[in-house]
């Protein structure tokens, strides 16, 4: 059992002494409030300090009305609890214990764009072997190193957690590492989340952040990874399409949008899905694989027997490659989803997307382009489907 070490740092000046003035927050309100964002049983708690302030026409007040949301949850237990923008005071030690108390029933918790201090983190961990939470989601929630530490702690203990959300935390190149150890011993993290990793002072070390996440994928079996916005490059990718080759492969999903893979991590990935045979979801928009990287698609993305999924939009992929993605598609193919949009296209593109929906080989719902008449081309054309 780890060692935790309960802080007592506490800033009286954190939270204003006496709130301002404006309507009375009860639980009244709370509670027909929750009637408008739910139905019965009314087991999904929201809230949302924007939503709040725009209602009750004053500022939210981080002692008075947390524990009025506190006493909420406390009195119903919730299947999901989701908390976004609200900073949480460790002015009150009593008041944080029973916020971390009331999220004991919790099945899926969602704390988003907020601010919690170290205690909250401690309390949690302290709590962690009573919680059924199976669901936990930090985005947008900066996280120090030592708030990452009681995580990765929290991690460990915990016996249901299977899915982590970590992006957009400010999760350095040093600290992930903890995060990643804590995933590789818990009992049963499945779905990792950690997009938009920092590199402070220095730039990001993708190579290191990479043989982390390779190390993890060989001996936790992850079935979804998601690293968007991490600056990651084509070498590596090697260590995921390493990955990707094994025959009895865990991974699923894979979201790797929005970084600079080029064609060549392209021809990684899709070669290595290609042996292995075992992704079903794979995002790879927004990262300038070109014509070259939409050649190499074309020519593997049929042999990945179980992908269903593909993410392409906004590639930078000229015509000629798109058309033969587009062509493949008539072949033995089982793909459910096909974005396409933000990439090249010419009327060869347009009559290639006309056959394959007017045939059914593809439904439009499967599809993020179409295709129209245009009287001024005296041509086929295509345009987004939204």
């Amino acid at each position: 059992m780890c060692e935790v070490v309960l802080p007592c740092n506490y800033n009286p000046v954190a939270c204003p002494s006496v709130p301002s003035k404006g309507r009375l927050f009860t639980i009244l309100m709370l509670y027909c409030w929750q009637r408008e964002y739910d139905k019965r049983p009314y087991k999904h708690f929201q809230f949302k300090i924007l939503d709040f302030e725009k209602r009750i026409g004053r500022r939210y007040h981080c002692i008075r009305d947390l524990g009025l949301i506190v006493n909420y949850l406390l009195q119903r237990p919730q299947i999901s609890v989701s908390i976004t923008g609200v900073p949480v005071s460790n002015w009150d030690s009593h008041l944080l214990k029973e916020f971390a108390h009331s999220l004991i029933p919790a099945w899926y918790i969602e704390l988003k764009l907020m601010r919690l201090p170290l205690e909250f983190f401690v309390m949690l961990r302290l709590n962690a072997s009573h919680m059924d939470v199976c669901m936990l989601s930090l985005e947008g929630t900066p996280l120090t190193d030592e708030d990452v530490r009681i995580l990765r702690e929290f991690l460990i203990v915990s016996q249901s957690l299977r899915i982590l959300n970590v992006s957009h935390c400010s999760l350095t190149q040093y600290n992930f590492a903890m995060i990643a150890d804590g995933v590789h011993k818990s009992k049963g993290v499945y779905q990792l989340n950690a997009s938009r990793l920092l590199g402070m002072t220095l730039s990001l070390d993708t190579e290191k952040v990479m043989s982390v996440v390779g190390s993890l994928l060989m001996h936790n079996g992850l079935e979804e990874l998601t690293l968007e916005f991490c600056e990651l490059t084509a070498q590596d990718m090697e260590p995921i399409a390493e990955y990707l080759r094994r025959l009895h492969s865990n991974l699923r999903r894979l979201r790797l949008s929005s970084n600079q893979i080029s064609s060549d991590g392209a021809f990684f990935l899709m070669r290595g899905m290609s042996i292995g045979g075992r992704l079903e979801l794979l995002d790879i928009s927004h990262n300038s694989i070109g014509t070259h990287g939409g050649e190499w698609v074309s020519q593997y993305f049929s042999s990945c027997r179980k992908l269903h999924v593909l993410h392409l939009h906004n590639n930078d992929i000229g015509a000629s490659a798109v058309n033969q993605i587009l062509l493949t598609l008539k072949k033995k193919c089982k793909l459910d989803y096909l974005s396409l949009y933000g990439n090249e296209f010419d009327s060869h593109s347009a009559k290639i997307v006309r056959r394959l929906l007017d045939s059914e080989v593809m439904l439009q719902s499967e599809l993020d382009i179409s295709y129209t008449y245009d009287e001024s081309l005296q041509d086929y054309r295509v345009v987004p489907w939204r």
